[in-house]
C-alpha cells in the first residue's frame, strides 16, 4: 500500500468593517486596532496543520506620503502654574454713569491667584505657558511710581499746563509737571538703579519752578505684567466693607505697590490630530490655535444716539484671541488727580476706615483710581516674584546698632529666621539677582558708593571686577532713609513718595519725614562653594561654610557678612563716621516700584482729551479702559528648504504706521496732514522712533512741538518732528509688546517622544541651563539662534542687510548705501560754505533733525534644530487568538504575535504586509468559529489606525491520500 495526500489552503478574511465590534460595540469608536470576526460553520485545526498571516493591510489615513505620525499617547502628567481668575457680581459690559464705567472682564470683582495644575504630557499635544509683555517704546504705557496721569488736571493749571485751552497743541508739548501727576521728588542716585532712568526737567507744585526729576526711560524694555490679587471694577456692587478692604489691604497708609500681584501666566493648549499629517497641515493648526478669535464683546459706553451737534456715541467692538486680548488699563479720566487726592485721603491715612457710606463718590473715584494699577509691569519679574515670596511688604529689622567706625567688618544681625524655610525663600531672591547681572555691575562702580568692593582690587579691570561681584555679593533693601528706623512694624519698607514734592518737601497729605523715604540696596558676602549647605549642616561661624552660601546663625537668627567684599560705605552712615545704623532699621525686600531693580509701568489706555491740533476727539475716550496686548500674528512655519519647523511672531511688531492726520484732503495751512502710506501696516523697527501723536501718555511730556517750513496750500511745506525727549536715540524700537513662553509643557525626560521633540526642536532651546552666569532673560535680543534664557520671545531681525538703510535724510527718507546715519541741522536758507580753511560759514540751523529710520523687518525664529521624525515607531505587531501560545517575547512578556508588519512599504494611506513572515504549527485539534484580531504598537499598546485595516489569515491543512486505491482495495478483498 501507497500512503501519500496534499495541501488543502484555506484564506480567512478578517477585516474591521466586518466585525462584530464595528458594526456592535463601543470599541467601533474608541479602538479601531482590536475587531473579531465570525467563522462561518467553523473550521477545524489539526494538529500539525500550519497557520499564519497571507497579507495584511493596515490603514493608516496619510501613510506613505511625506508626513509625520502621532499616535496621540499619553506619555505622562507634568506640573504648570497658571493665574487662575474668580469672577463675581456679573454686570455686563454696559457703562453705569460717569463714575462707574463698563467692567473689563462683565463683572463687577474678580479674585486671581497662581495655582498649579496637573496636564497631560501627549505625542500629539502640550499645554504651554505664556506671559505677557509690554516694551516701553513710548506708547500705551506710564511710568511709575506716578501720582495720576490725567489729561484734564483736575482743572489744575500750574506747572507749565497752557492758561489758552483753545489752542490744545501747546497742552501737548507743555512739560511734565507735578499738576499733571509727576513724581517731582528728585530720588537720590544711591537708593535706585540709575540706568533705568533719565533725568528730566519738570515743574513743581510750588510755584511752577523748573526742577530735575528722574523718568523711567523709554527705551523699548520689555515689562512683563502682573495682575492684581484682588480688583474691583464697579464700587457701587460691593459692600462698604469689601472697597475699605480693597483700598487698603494692608495696615498701613493707602500704596498702591502693596497689593498683592501675580505674573499673568496662561495655559495654551496646543494638539495635532492623530495619526498621519503633512508638515504644512501642523503649520495650520497649530497656527490656528494660536490665532483663534474668541466671540466679539460689545463694550457699551453710551446708547447709540446722535447729539444736536451731531456727535455720534456706539458701542465699542473688541475682538480676542487666544495669545492677543485686551488688557484692563488706566485712562485719563480715571488715573485722575482727583481720584489720587481721595486714594491718598487723610481718613485712611491716619488708619480708620475710609467712611463709604458718607462719601460714596469719593469712594468710586478712589477704587477706579486704585483699579487702574490692575495689571502692572515689571522690568525684572524674576526679582519681584521671589522677592515678594521672601517676606512681607513690611520687611525685617535690624537688630543691633551698626557703628560707622566698624563699617569695614560690619555684620548685619536681623531677626529673619535661621531656618530652612527662610533661608530658601531669601536664596530664591538672590538667585534670581544673577539674572540680571546689571544690578550687580552697578554696585562696583566705586562712584555710585554702594560698595567699597572695587577698593579690594584696586588694579582690576571693569570686566573681571563685575564677574567676580557678581559672584561674591548680594543684596537686600534697606530703609536708611529719613526716620526708617522708626516706622511702626506695620509701615512699609521704602516709599514711592506719592504726593510729595520737591520743593516745599510738603504732600497733600503730608509724610513724617520729607527726605527721601525710598529704599537702598544693601550688598554683603555671597559664597557660592557653601550654597549648598542647609541650616541643619551649618551655623555659618565661616565664610566658607555660610548657610546657602550667605547666612550666619546668631541667636537663631540670619546675620549677613559684609568684610569680604570691603564692608558697608562710610556713605551709609551720614556725613559723619562715627555715625551709625541703627537697630530697628528695616530690612528685607521693597515692594515700592522706585526699589532698586523694580523698575514698573502701567498699562494706558492712550486716549487724550483732544489731539494735537485740536480738532479730533474721540468720544469713548475717557470712558475706555482697554489696551491690546500680546502677540498678534503668531506662526509656526515649515521651511521646505531647510525641511525645519520654526516659530516666530511671539511679538507685536511696530508697525510702519501714519500720523494721526494722515489723508486729511484739506488740511489747515498750519496743520501736519501727510497722505497715507502704502506701507503703513509693514513690520517694521524704528530708529530715533518719530511719534505718530496717536497715542498719548502723560509720562511722554512734553511731546516736541511740530515746526511747519513753507505752506501746504502753496506746495512747499516741509515737517520736522523731533524725537521725543523720552525716547533713546539711536535705539531700535521694534514692538509694542508680545508674549513669552514660560512652559513648553513638557518634562525632559519626555521631550524626545513628545509632539516638541517630533517636530524637532530640542528640550534646551526653551529651557535654560547652565551656569547662571550665562542665563539670559528676555530683555536681552533675540536671534536666530538659541538664546538660553529665562523665557523665550522673539523680536525684530535684525541683519547687516538693513544698515544700508540706517543713513536716511531728514525727511526720513533711506538712502540705501554704506553711510553710517547722522543727525542733520536744516537750513530755510541755503547757506555757502567759506572760502578760507575749512571753517564752516553757517548760520544757526532752522532744524536740528535726528532722521526718523524706519526699516521693514521679519520676525526673528525659533528655528527646530532637527529635522522632525516622520514616524513614531518602525512596525506594528499583529495579534491573534488563532495561536494557541504566545511564542513572541517582549521584554520577557509573551505575546500572542503572528507578524511584524513594517511601515517602510506604506503607500496610499496603507501600510501592507505581504506574507513571507513566521509560520505557526498546531499542536492541538480545536475548531474555530471567530478570529480575534489586535493590531498593535511596539510596546504592546493598541496602535492608532483606520476602520479599513484588514488581516488575510491562511491555514495549509495536510489531506492524506491513498494513491493506488484499486489496487489496495482489490488486496482488502483477497484477504477476505
Amino acid at each position: 500500500m501507497s500512503q501519500g495526500g496534499y495541501t488543502q489552503t484555506i484564506l480567512l478574511d478578517a477585516n474591521r468593517l466586518s466585525s462584530e465590534e464595528y458594526s456592535a460595540s463601543n470599541l467601533a469608536q474608541t479602538d479601531t486596532a482590536i475587531f473579531t470576526n465570525k467563522v462561518s460553520n467553523g473550521i477545524t485545526i489539526d494538529i500539525g496543520d500550519q497557520v499564519s498571516i497571507q497579507s495584511a493591510h493596515i490603514a493608516q489615513r496619510g501613510a506613505g506620503g511625506s508626513v509625520i505620525q502621532m499616535d496621540g499617547e499619553v506619555l505622562g502628567e507634568k506640573q504648570i502654574t497658571t493665574t487662575e481668575t474668580v469672577n463675581s457680581s456679573y454686570i455686563g459690559y454696559e457703562k453705569l454713569n460717569a463714575s462707574q464705567g463698563y467692567s473689563p472682564t462683565g463683572f463687577a470683582y474678580e479674585t486671581s491667584s497662581n495655582e498649579t495644575q496637573k496636564v497631560k504630557m501627549k505625542d500629539n499635544e502640550a499645554s504651554i505657558v505664556i506671559s505677557y509683555y509690554k516694551t516701553t517704546n513710548g506708547e500705551n504705557n506710564i511710568t511709575l511710581p506716578r501720582n495720576w496721569g490725567s489729561a484734564s488736571m483736575g482743572n489744575a493749571t500750574q506747572g507749565g499746563d497752557p492758561a489758552d485751552t483753545s489752542h490744545n497743541a501747546s497742552f501737548w508739548s507743555a512739560s511734565d509737571s507735578y499738576s499733571k501727576g509727576l513724581n517731582t521728588y528728585y530720588l537720590t542716585a544711591s537708593h535706585i538703579f540709575t540706568p533705568d532712568f533719565d533725568d528730566s526737567i519738570g515743574r513743581d507744585a510750588f510755584n511752577s519752578a523748573s526742577c530735575n526729576v528722574r523718568k523711567l526711560k523709554q527705551d523699548n524694555s520689555k515689562y512683563t505684567i502682573f495682575k492684581r490679587s484682588e480688583i474691583v471694577y464697579r464700587q457701587s456692587e460691593l459692600s462698604s466693607a469689601s472697597n475699605a478692604s480693597y483700598l487698603q489691604p494692608v495696615p498701613t497708609k493707602p500704596d498702591p505697590a502693596l497689593g498683592n500681584y501675580n505674573r499673568v501666566l496662561q495655559k495654551v493648549k496646543l494638539s495635532i490630530p492623530a495619526g498621519y499629517n503633512s508638515p504644512s497641515a501642523i503649520s495650520t493648526n497649530i497656527t490656528n490655535e494660536l490665532i483663534k478669535t474668541e466671540p466679539t464683546i460689545k463694550i457699551i459706553t453710551d446708547e447709540e444716539t446722535i447729539s444736536n451737534t451731531g456727535n455720534i456715541t456706539a458701542p465699542t467692538s473688541i475682538v480676542n484671541s487666544t495669545i492677543y486680548k485686551a488688557f484692563p488699563c488706566s485712562n485719563y479720566s480715571m488715573f485722575s488727580n482727583s481720584g489720587a487726592t481721595q486714594f491718598f485721603n487723610s481718613s485712611l491715612l491716619d488708619g480708620t476706615p475710609f467712611n463709604v457710606g458718607n462719601n460714596a463718590c469719593n469712594t468710586a473715584n478712589a477704587v477706579n483710581y486704585l483699579t487702574c494699577y490692575s495689571h502692572i509691569g515689571f522690568k525684572r519679574p524674576h526679582l519681584v516674584e521671589s522677592g515678594r515670596g521672601a517676606g512681607a511688604y513690611h520687611g525685617n529689622k535690624i537688630t543691633s546698632n551698626i557703628a560707622g567706625s566698624a563699617s569695614g567688618t560690619a555684620i548685619i544681625y536681623t531677626d529673619y529666621t535661621y531656618s530652612d524655610e527662610v533661608l530658601l525663600k531669601l536664596k530664591r531672591f538672590f538667585d534670581s539677582q544673577r539674572l540680571y547681572p546689571e544690578l550687580l555691575n552697578h554696585a562696583t562702580d566705586a562712584t555710585n558708593h554702594l560698595t567699597n568692593y572695587a577698593s579690594l582690587y584696586p588694579n582690576a579691570t571693569s570686566a573681571s571686577l563685575n564677574a567676580s561681584f557678581r559672584k561674591e555679593a548680594r543684596f537686600l533693601h534697606l530703609g536708611l532713609s529719613g526716620s526708617g528706623n522708626l516706622l511702626s512694624s506695620t509701615d512699609p519698607l521704602g516709599s514711592d513718595m506719592y504726593m510729595e514734592d520737591k520743593t516745599t518737601n510738603t504732600k497733600t497729605t503730608p509724610r513724617t519725614s520729607a527726605s527721601d523715604g525710598s529704599s537702598i540696596p544693601i550688598f554683603f558676602y555671597y559664597n557660592e562653594s557653601s550654597s549648598h549647605l542647609t541650616a541643619e549642616q551649618t551655623t555659618g561661624d565661616r565664610n566658607d561654610n555660610l548657610a546657602y552660601g550667605f547666612a550666619r546663625k546668631h541667636n537663631g537668627l540670619i546675620a549677613l557678612i559684609t568684610e569680604p567684599i570691603g564692608g558697608i560705605p562710610t556713605e551709609y552712615f551720614g556725613e559723619q563716621i562715627g555715625a551709625r545704623i541703627n537697630a530697628s532699621t528695616k530690612i528685607g525686600y521693597d515692594y515700592h516700584f522706585n526699589a532698586y531693580g523694580n523698575a514698573a509701568i502701567m498699562l494706558s489706555s492712550g486716549f487724550a482729551p483732544l489731539q494735537y491740533y485740536g480738532q479730533i476727539e474721540y468720544n469713548q475716550g475717557p470712558d475706555i479702559r482697554q489696551v491690546y496686548l500680546g502677540a498678534d500674528n503668531a506662526l509656526l512655519n515649515f521651511d521646505n528648504i531647510q525641511s525645519r519647523f520654526e516659530l516666530s511672531n511671539l511679538h507685536a511688531p511696530e508697525k510702519v504706521g501714519n500720523f494721526y492726520t494722515a489723508g486729511d484732503p484739506n488740511p489747515s495751512p498750519n496743520v501736519f496732514a501727510p497722505p497715507p502710506s502704502s506701507q503703513a501696516g509693514q513690520d517694521c523697527f524704528k530708529i530715533n522712533k518719530q511719534l505718530k501723536y496717536d497715542s498719548w501718555s502723560p509720562s511722554m511730556h512734553p511731546y516736541e512741538v511740530i515746526d511747519l517750513s513753507g505752506t501746504a496750500s502753496e506746495g512747499n511745506q516741509k515737517t520736522f518732528i523731533s524725537m521725543n525727549s523720552n525716547m533713546v536715540h539711536g535705539l531700535i524700537y521694534d514692538a509694542h509688546g508680545g508674549v513669552a513662553i514660560e512652559d513648553m509643557g513638557i518634562d525632559e525626560r519626555f521631550w524626545e517622544r513628545s509632539i516638541w521633540g517630533i517636530l524637532g526642536f530640542e528640550y534646551g532651546q526653551f529651557n535654560a541651563s547652565g551656569d547662571v552666569e550665562n542665563i539670559k532673560n528676555i530683555n536681552n535680543r533675540f536671534s536666530n539662534d538659541n538664546p538660553n534664557s529665562s523665557g523665550i520671545t522673539t523680536n525684530a531681525e535684525v541683519t547687516s542687510l538693513a544698515s544700508q538703510q540706517f543713513h536716511s535724510n531728514p525727511y526720513g527718507t533711506n538712502m540705501f548705501n554704506a553711510m553710517l546715519s547722522s543727525n542733520v541741522n536744516f537750513f530755510n536758507t541755503p547757506q555757502n560754505i567759506a572760502k578760507a580753511g575749512s571753517v564752516w560759514d553757517n548760520e544757526d540751523p532752522d532744524h536740528q533733525v535726528a532722521p526718523a529710520i524706519t526699516i521693514n523687518a521679519e520676525s526673528t525664529k525659533i528655528i527646530a534644530n532637527e529635522l522632525p521624525r516622520k514616524l513614531l515607531k518602525g512596525y506594528f505587531l499583529i495579534n491573534s487568538d488563532i495561536l494557541d501560545s504566545a511564542n513572541y517575547y517582549q521584554t520577557a512578556n509573551p505575546m500572542q504575535t503572528m507578524a511584524i508588519v513594517g511601515k517602510y512599504s506604506a503607500a496610499n494611506d496603507f501600510i501592507s504586509y505581504d506574507g513571507g513572515g513566521a509560520v505557526f504549527t498546531a499542536t492541538r485539534r480545536k475548531t474555530i468559529t471567530s478570529i480575534k484580531s489586535q493590531i498593535l504598537d511596539p510596546a504592546g499598546g493598541t496602535a492608532n489606525v483606520g476602520d479599513n485595516s484588514g488581516i488575510i489569515y491562511r491555514i495549509d491543512k495536510i489531506i492524506s491520500t491513498d494513491l493506488k486505491f484499486a489496487e489496495t482495495l482489490m488486496s482488502q478483498m483477497n484477504q477476505k
